[in-house]
């Protein structure tokens, strides 16, 4: 007679370690993860129907062995895909429980870093039962996101990972948001209630009956049926202290962006800079804002779940954040304001955290809001009192590019001797000079002088005189 009984399959895959120093070791479930000379191996055993033919191991073991790809990339930055394995072979096992190696500990070194305490957590979660189906998501959609932007030559994947990003923080804040109506709820009742018994001093019946009453109007005012996704995250990000006006600016940010891609608008543009892109692109500065995506939302991640990773990153990223449009557009406006502030403050930013950059780029971004005069009021004296070098560069250059039109023979001479200084030290960013002009075309802005210093060959001529 014959037997119908399931077949135990053995099932390794080898990956080839991307350029990374990586130490791992630990198992979920039935599936085992270790590194050994400089390969990256996962060993699984199933039970595999008899029907089944033994490669269809590879169909059981799928939901586990992406799973692990999501932890590995989320700790290591690195999208881990089944495009990278290298081998893989799959067997026949006398016994389930002797085919796999049981680790004495759980280990995860990357870099010199030591995320086996994170990892044990993570492994936790993923044990229960309730957690489970949030954290594999969570880790799933941002290997995803970064898979794109790894595989995205000339942006041309970046709005498709902005959004997947932006879909992690609604499913994190989606877990807070009961309780952010609860607060909201109850702080309304309170405020009515002290401020008709109180003001009104009113008690009693009539008392309750204002605090139902006003409550309910106020309710629907402030918070209605759904608050908005900036309400949400900031929420969030509240409950684990690290809402400040510089992550707020970051959200209100990351939202508009998300919106402008997500609800769809006219992308035609007439001109476009290097690298040219296979798409237009809904974003004009996706490449910058990817990279800060990642990082908050690995944070945001790692605050829920109570990880430690991502930890230095996230104060890195913080002290280079902005501060907002709102108040940058307040200093731009208030010219009292700006004898406050030396020209050294806006180079380091230790005033309000802003910078000459800023102010150029919202100069550049919002030519509404800012004027050629404006800009010219608020940087006139930084450009005159300041000597540019290698090291300001990066705060002078741009500037010093625009006010080259100014109508202020000092400050136009100033700039365009200092766009002459960096051209002739290669201190700019740069790889073609031309490239500036074409930038501020791009943005639609005309530098008239810069043009025509170009076309008369002046960034030739000042080479020869090194």
């Amino acid at each position: 007679m014959k037997d119908f009984s399931d077949r135990i399959i053995f099932s390794r895959d080898e990956y080839q370690l991307p350029d990374l120093q990586m130490n791992v070791k630990f198992r979920l479930h039935d599936t085992c993860v270790y590194t050994k000379e400089n390969k990256l191996i996962i060993e699984s055993v199933r039970r595999v129907d008899q029907i089944d033919s033994v490669n269809e191991i590879n169909r059981y073991i799928r939901p586990q062995l992406l799973i692990i790809q999501g932890i590995l990339s989320y700790f290591s930055g690195y999208p881990f895909t089944v495009f990278e394995v290298q081998s893989s072979t799959t067997s026949i096992a006398d016994d389930k429980n002797k085919s796999l190696t049981n680790f004495k500990e759980n280990k995860l070194i990357i870099e010199n870093d030591d995320y086996s305490k994170d990892l044990e957590t993570l492994l936790e979660k993923l044990d229960s039962r309730e957690q489970k189906p949030l954290v594999i998501t969570l880790l799933d959609r941002w290997r995803k996101a970064i898979y794109m932007q790894s595989e995205s030559e000339v942006n041309t994947y970046h709005d498709e990972a902005i959004l997947t990003h932006f879909h992690i923080l609604e499913l994190l804040v989606g877990y807070y948001y009961d309780n952010f109506r609860k607060e909201a709820n109850k702080q309304i009742t309170d405020f009515i209630k002290s401020f008709a018994s109180e003001t009104l001093n009113q008690k009693g019946n009539k008392l309750e009956e204002t605090v139902i009453s006003k409550s309910k109007i106020l309710k629907e005012l402030l918070i209605s049926k759904e608050a908005s996704i900036v309400t949400k995250i900031s929420y969030f990000l509240k409950q684990y202290n690290i809402l400040d006006d510089q992550a707020y600016s970051l959200v209100s940010k990351l939202v508009k962006i998300r919106n402008a891609i997500a609800h769809g608008r006219i992308i035609y543009r007439e001109k476009l800079i290097w690298p040219l892109p296979p798409f237009f692109n809904l974003t004009h500065n996706s490449y910058s804002i990817i990279q800060i995506i990642s990082i908050f939302t690995a944070k945001a991640i790692a605050l829920h779940l109570g990880l430690n990773a991502w930890e230095k990153e996230w104060k890195e990223l913080h002290q280079e954040l902005h501060p907002s449009e709102e108040v940058l557009y307040s200093f731009i406006k208030n010219v009292e304001e700006h004898a406050k502030v030396s020209p050294s403050d806006l180079i380091t930013g230790n005033y309000k955290g802003i910078r000459i950059s800023l102010i150029v780029d919202f100069f550049i971004e919002n030519p509404k809001k800012c004027s050629y005069s404006e800009l010219e009021n608020v940087l006139s004296i930084v450009i005159k009192d300041t000597r540019i070098t290698e090291e300001n560069t990066f705060q002078l250059f741009l500037a010093s590019v625009i006010l080259g039109d100014s109508l202020d023979d000092d400050l136009s001479a100033i700039s365009k001797k200092n766009v002459e200084i960096v051209h002739k030290n290669d201190w700019y960013s740069y790889s073609n000079i031309k490239d500036i002009l074409r930038y501020f075309d791009y943005c639609g802005i005309e530098i008239k002088w810069f043009e025509t210093w170009l076309q008369e060959g002046g960034h030739i001529s000042i080479k020869k005189e090194k």
